[in-house]
């Protein structure tokens, strides 16, 4: 399961959305530099996968999925681009969907 998720954000890392700057509100305002928008997230799931990796524990498991769960959060937002159609769209969500349930799905038992 944490294979599954490890493997399934950096598919994120690829999207490189260009919309243009909207003043609807509900619609996120999103740029290419969107990996700048969200180094805080990325840098913190990074290096708690690196610890869990180095020290598989219960805490380090649960640094790991809140990491991942955070920025997901972070990242959700960017699916409102206006760029964001189609397959690539109907590509992003179920992604999401994916990397949503291998964070539930995370088990971080004493032994893990």
């Amino acid at each position: 399961m944490k294979k599954s998720l490890i493997a399934a954000l950096p598919l994120f890392c690829f999207l490189n959305f260009g919309c243009s700057l909207g003043g609807d509100d509900d619609v996120v305002t999103c740029s290419a530099q969107w990996s700048v928008d969200l180094e805080e997230e990325i840098n913190a799931l990074s290096q708690a996968s690196i610890e869990h990796a180095q020290n598989q524990s219960q805490a380090t498991c649960e640094n790991l999925r809140n990491a991942a769960q955070s920025y997901l959060d972070a990242l959700r937002p960017y699916g409102n681009c206006s760029s964001l159609t189609g397959q690539s769209r109907a590509d992003w969500q179920d992604a999401v969907e994916e990397a949503e349930n291998d964070i539930e799905e995370m088990e971080c038992n004493p032994d893990t």
